[in-house]
């Protein structure tokens, strides 16, 4: 398993598949100045992949090319270079998943991307109400393609078969073993994904039923026949008996992009480390992290040495630690991903100090009118973690000492401060304060914290 975020380029794509919630008509090319700091916080949630997702062709649309004109950039083979480059310096392996690519794309994309993702078709699907009725460069043909361009420009790729999508099952049980004798023995192809459909509102396909269990263990069992020796998964987020799959042959959870959640499917949510592990008890699997990389045609290329080298270190360090220190944004105080949390967003005053301003509501009282104690001790302790956290670093509280001096007024506006005090090898010890209006303290804290 691969401890993954998304970011999503641009939704914008040439082709309009009936299965496909992802697309959006005329949404823009995210400038290359922004995405610094998407990676940067996928580095600081400890992802060690950045999967750069795309429609497909979306260059030959006017607007696309105008964000290329705006960030002076040639081709969007040269801009997804650039936001290689971007996410390798933060020490991501950057993944490319834009659809069916160009040769030249891939040439010029081998050097600094970790991998490409190749999606697969078991029939072209192209009659009137069918899959890919508005979608004619889906086709089994151009993935064939893309594998042969691919291994030439030695840029190592996933395949990702899409099931469930309208093929029978004699189609997608022959195209997998026809996969399987073309490329299973390329020293490029890193692993196999089964996706399965799963249906969207406001798509095409809405109403159409999902696979059967036994149909995606059968893909399961005819993946494992045709690529003996690779990693082969499914999606754990689109399919839940994930666990009942092993003994067909599953023996991976590939990339999942814990760290930001899955824009392509936002409804369908991202289980953490913890849960995987806890539907694998019953198994007796053992679930392990590993790197995007596998094979040494791929670990070997100097452009890459660097980043794979962090993503490793990242990789031991949470293994050493025990810890599994992932900020998928979706802290009770903090989340911005999380909808019945607070959503304080803290701001960096300096080197050492952080704050935030918030007005509470009603539902987070104790007595009437009262902020509750237990969010007041929240506030006061995030204030600190955050603080010691802007520094790069991911801390869990080790103790928390809380003095309430003045009740708490529910509607009334309130500074939570966080400084940071100094440390002690892996240990930090920080204060925070929680001030009225007129900058009298009605609470403080004093805490240590763990480097995870």
């Amino acid at each position: 398993m691969i401890v993954s975020g998304t970011v999503v380029l641009t939704r914008s794509c040439r082709e309009e598949c009936g299965y496909c919630s992802f697309r959006k008509n005329g949404d823009p090319l995210i400038p290359l100045s922004r995405l610094g700091d998407f990676f940067s916080e996928m580095a600081k949630g400890k992802a060690t992949e950045a999967v750069l997702v795309a429609g497909q062709a979306s260059y030959e649309l006017p607007h696309i090319l105008m964000g290329l004109s705006r960030d002076k950039c040639t081709s969007f083979g040269e801009y997804l270079h650039q936001a290689c480059r971007m996410a390798a310096e933060r020490g991501l392996i950057p993944v490319i998943n834009a659809g069916i690519m160009t040769p030249l794309e891939l040439r010029t994309l081998a050097p600094v991307a970790g991998a490409v993702h190749i999606p697969v078709l078991s029939a072209e699907l192209e009659g009137p109400g069918q899959a890919h009725f508005k979608a004619r460069g889906r086709t089994k043909a151009s993935s064939h393609e893309m594998i042969e361009k691919a291994h030439q420009a030695e840029f190592p790729y996933r395949l990702d078969f899409l099931v469930g999508i309208g093929e029978t099952e004699v189609e997608r049980a022959s195209t997998i073993l026809e996969y399987g004798a073309f490329c299973a023995a390329d020293p490029f192809l890193q692993d196999i994904r089964i996706i399965p459909f799963q249906p969207t509102p406001g798509t095409v396909m809405h109403d159409r039923p999902p696979l059967s269990f036994d149909s995606i263990r059968s893909s399961i069992e005819q993946a494992s026949k045709a690529f003996p020796v690779h990693p082969i998964s499914v999606p754990a987020h689109l399919f839940s008996r994930f666990p009942e799959l092993i003994e067909a042959g599953l023996n991976d959870l590939s990339s999942l992009p814990m760290v930001t959640g899955d824009p392509v499917l936002p409804t369908f949510p991202v289980p953490s480390l913890e849960m995987l592990r806890t539907r694998l008890v019953e198994t007796d699997a053992t679930l392990y992290e590993r790197l995007s990389l596998l094979t040494p045609a791929a670990t070997n290329r100097s452009e890459l040495a660097k980043v794979i080298g962090k993503a490793r270190d990242k990789v031991q360090a949470r293994v050493a630690s025990g810890l599994n220190l992932l900020d998928n944004r979706a802290c009770f105080v903090c989340g911005e991903h999380n909808p019945h949390g607070l959503q304080i967003t803290f701001q960096r005053r300096d080197e050492n100090t952080s704050a935030a301003n918030w007005v509470p509501g009603p539902a987070f009282q104790g007595y009437a009118g009262i902020l509750h104690g237990g969010i007041i001790s929240a506030l006061l302790d995030e204030a600190m973690a955050n603080t010691i956290s802007g520094n790069g670093l991911q801390v869990v509280t080790v103790d928390l000492r809380v003095r309430f001096h003045h009740p708490i007024p529910v509607g009334c506006p309130i500074t939570i401060l966080g400084t940071r005090t100094g440390n002690h090898a892996r240990i930090h010890s920080a204060r925070a304060s929680i001030l009225a209006p007129n900058g009298s303290v009605m609470a403080e804290a004093e805490g240590r914290f763990a480097e995870g």
